[in-house]
């Protein structure tokens, strides 16, 4: 009778949390698949009889296709019933999923990660809006074990891979089995009911009227989330190829250090739950991007140390954990959640993720190795002076407008 009766929101905690149940397996999926393009890439291309630099664009199609996601999620989620969004994202996704191993021409590759970045993208908005709008004031810690969830698809996703490229010798095979994980959670995701969306979200014209409101905020967040995320991506993209061309590490070490940077997140992310029930967001915020920066310029002064280069690179992960849920939290405090504001951070990060790796790679081979320290401790510093900006000028102004 309360399932039939009472909205999603209302419910007590423990009916609550059956509902986000079902968004943390869908998140972890997309960590899975969000990680799965780089240690299958050799093989794709292998497939595909593509070069490296060819098969590279993989990752720009796959981005693009996400911001195309996301700028449709900021009008259907407001629109239509949200579990069943993620539910077709997430039928989608599966089914490109799953002939991935069969493609042999690039052109098809493209397409098809191109797509599905696209549901990725829905997937990764609505996940994140739904999980507000269920827990609403009382978000920081769920919206913590969301991205927590997030991390350990990613964290697995390259063991499971290596599983399959020591078996057969096809990593891409791996991806049939991340397109059968899927299914169950579809059928999951259409039996479970949609959080209702706060009344200031709940008409289609609320998200467009908030973003009006508060364009000022959210485009400096927007900046935020660029410069986090792309730090993050851009780090986590480059430190391989850091450890072995400082000779600081071994092939085989190098990726052991990858893993140690996601391990450190998810870590990270582990801590963060309890955490964010003591420190504020703002607190939280200004702690990881310190720590961050910290971890970075540990590395960079002591560039000859094989200790300082895997301890900077744990603490790097472990430090950017809890950024993007942080982030979410600290918004929510002061601005109604719609999909539109959602959009609009996952956008800013999705072009972060695109530009700082990018830009690290015109210069690796040319400037050195170092590049990637200064590029992502630039960006952790930029992110500080950006967020004491946010809260000493335009946070303070939409509190003397709230009075």
């Amino acid at each position: 009778m309360t399932r039939s009766t009472t909205v999603p929101s209302l419910l007590p905690k423990s009916e609550k949390l059956r509902i986000a149940m079902v968004f943390y397996v869908t998140v972890l999926l997309e960590g899975v698949m969000l990680a799965s393009l780089g240690p299958t890439l050799d093989d794709l291309a292998d497939n595909s009889g593509s070069t490296t630099e060819a098969i590279a664009i993989l990752f720009t199609v796959n981005s693009l296709g996400y911001i195309t996601g996301a700028l449709l999620a900021a009008r259907l989620y407001t629109r239509l019933r949200g579990t069943m969004i993620l539910a077709g994202a997430l039928a989608a996704t599966a089914v490109l999923t799953f002939t991935i191993p069969f493609l042999g021409e690039l052109w098809l590759l493209i397409l098809v990660f191109g797509l599905i970045g696209l549901a990725i993208g829905l997937i990764d908005v609505g996940g994140n809006t739904l999980i507000v709008w269920l827990y609403r004031k009382d978000v920081p810690p769920y919206m913590n074990a969301l991205h927590l969830a997030f991390g350990i698809g990613a964290f697995a996703c390259p063991l499971i891979v290596d599983r399959f490229a020591g078996g057969d010798g096809d990593a891409t095979r791996a991806f049939w089995l991340f397109a059968t994980l899927m299914i169950p959670v579809v059928v999951w995701l259409m039996r479970t009911p949609s959080p209702d969306s706060p009344e200031e979200t709940a008409h289609p014209e609320a998200g467009s009227a908030i973003v009006r409101r508060y364009a000022l905020f959210l485009a400096l967040m927007g900046m935020l989330y660029f410069i986090h995320m792309g730090g993050e991506l851009a780090f986590a993209g480059w430190i391989f190829n850091y450890g072995e061309e400082t000779g600081l590490t071994s092939e085989s070490g190098a990726r052991v250090l990858n893993s140690m940077f996601w391990a450190g997140l998810v870590v990270g992310r582990v801590i963060a739950i309890p955490l964010s029930l003591r420190l504020s967001p703002r607190r939280m915020i200004q702690l990881d991007l310190a720590v961050a920066l910290a971890a970075i310029g540990l590395i960079a002064m002591l560039p000859d140390s094989e200790a300082a280069l895997w301890t900077g690179t744990i603490v790097f992960g472990l430090a950017i954990a809890s950024i993007f849920a942080s982030c979410v939290n600290f918004a929510s405090e002061r601005i109604p959640i719609a999909s539109h504001v959602m959009a609009i951070f996952f956008i800013g990060g999705s072009l972060g993720a695109m530009s700082l790796p990018w830009l690290i790679g015109q210069y690796f081979d040319t400037r050195g190795p170092e590049t990637m320290l200064w590029v992502v401790g630039v960006a952790m510093a930029a992110g500080i002076v950006l967020f004491a900006w946010i809260q000493r000028h335009v946070s303070r102004h939409m509190e003397v407008r709230a009075q």
